[in-house]
């Protein structure tokens, strides 16, 4: 298994060698051997051991285990203490996902404080099983039948081609001793069900089962690549991205299958085709939301936006250099610069700060370049006829008096950058 093991990781995790490892250690079977085996091969690794304080005596006596483990193999330990039970009632949360969050949450805090570059877990085959079955009783797309990934940011599973039976038959060969956590008997969880009840009677029906569930998970890994270059190219072609606004083409969508319309609209968090397909058949101003983006029908178009939950609706701007901290990207110079929509002249021997930049409010009115007369900025979105969210992802640059210089992006207003020719100008941009 250490060969294996040695092989696996030159293949497909080489980056590991030369980095600071945070091994999480239960003191079950499979998170020792992991760290067995870690240490073995001669890597920089540290031990991660939470006491959730949920089984009385044996939760300490598996912290005192880690720590003599830890201690006999000269490796630096970490433990934790958590008040589990009480985190899970003041969150709401089951035992399950609270114990999840406190672990990955300390785990997180440990590689700031310790400059750890990845953790470690001992995921293994037989866990990949259970969750396959977890998924498949609870309904679910390709995505919940692949399994556990084996990297998942800074998170890593090396242990998952080898099988419960493997770990076991090289922990006893090896002589390795481990704590053997009762509630794993039990079967009042899916998980443990699953484990205890379904997936040895597979074995017993299939004897190449655990081959064959190896194949599986592959093709379906293969089918998933395959899907996601399929939605890629379709989003390549009909995407086209403005600012931050992505704009789509109705009759295009109305060629794909409710399928190919979920895949290309689950990453911005639509969870259903068909709220997807009830605004291909809206008129212009419907729109539907998910918890990260808006969806607007535009005559023939549909407008992808990101919401805006938190972003201020106005600015002050005290002197230039705050520019880099306004939520729209200005530029500043005194080079003279062709003047554009996007581009305007500012007179600093006219010019009072603080500036402001704002949204624009109903009633407001401004002096547009290149037009008589003033005009509202309502109408002046109408005639260009901006979509909502276009109109929402506005901004105005107003004098402190509160007057509109400019509608970034779009028309300065005469009155305020008028005679500009020979004056003390610098240029703004928009980015």
């Amino acid at each position: 298994m250490l060969l294996k093991l040695q092989n696996h990781l030159a293949n497909n995790f080489p980056f590991l060698k030369d980095q600071k490892l945070l091994m999480t250690v239960s003191g079950g079977i499979d998170s020792i051997v992991l760290t067995y085996l870690f240490n073995k091969l001669g890597y920089n690794i540290g031990i991660a051991h939470c006491n959730f304080q949920l089984r009385a005596k044996d939760s300490d006596g598996d912290e005192l285990f880690v720590e003599n483990f830890a201690t006999e193999n000269s490796i630096p330990f970490h433990v934790i203490k958590f008040n589990t039970k009480e985190y899970c009632e003041q969150n709401k949360v089951s035992t399950q996902i609270g114990a999840r969050e406190l672990r990955y949450n300390w785990f997180t805090s440990l590689c700031t404080d310790f400059n750890y570059d990845y953790i470690l877990t001992a995921h293994h085959l037989n866990d990949v099983m259970e969750t396959f079955f977890i998924n498949l009783s609870r309904g679910t797309g390709i995505d919940g039948l692949t399994g556990i990934p084996p990297i998942n940011k800074n998170i890593i599973r090396p242990l998952l081609p080898f099988s419960r039976k493997e770990i076991e038959t090289f922990a006893i060969d090896n002589s390795i001793a481990w704590r053997e956590d009762k509630s794993n008997a039990e079967t009042k969880y899916l998980r443990n069900k699953i484990r205890h009840r379904i997936v040895p009677e597979l074995y017993k029906l299939t004897p190449n089962f655990e081959e064959n569930f190896k194949t599986t998970i592959a093709n379906i890994h293969q089918s998933k690549e395959f899907i996601e270059a399929k939605i890629l190219a379709l989003k390549t072609s009909f995407f086209k991205v403005e600012n931050d606004i992505i704009n789509i083409q109705k009759s295009k969508l109305e060629t794909l299958s409710n399928f190919e319309i979920y895949e290309l609209f689950k990453p911005y968090g639509f969870s259903s085709s068909s709220e997807i397909v009830k605004i291909l058949q809206a008129q212009t101003g419907k729109k539907t939301s998910s918890n990260t983006h808006t969806l607007l029908v535009n005559r023939d178009v549909i407008l992808l936006h990101p919401n805006r939950h938190q972003e201020k609706e106005s600015y002050l701007i005290h002197n230039f250099k705050e520019l880099e901290e306004l939520p729209i990207q200005l530029s500043i110079s005194s080079t003279k610069t062709a003047l554009t929509p996007k581009t305007i002249a500012l007179n600093l021997d006219k010019i009072q700060f603080p500036l402001v930049l704002r949204k624009w409010q109903e009633g407001d009115y401004f002096y547009p370049t290149g037009m008589r007369g003033k005009k509202k900025i309502s109408k002046y979105f109408k005639d260009l006829k901006l979509s909502t969210l276009e109109k929402e992802a506005c901004w105005l640059l107003c004098n402190s008096q509160d007057k509109i210089i400019w509608v970034i992006g779009h028309r300065a207003d005469r009155t305020q950058t008028e005679n500009t020719e020979k004056e003390n100008l610098v240029y703004l941009k928009k980015q």
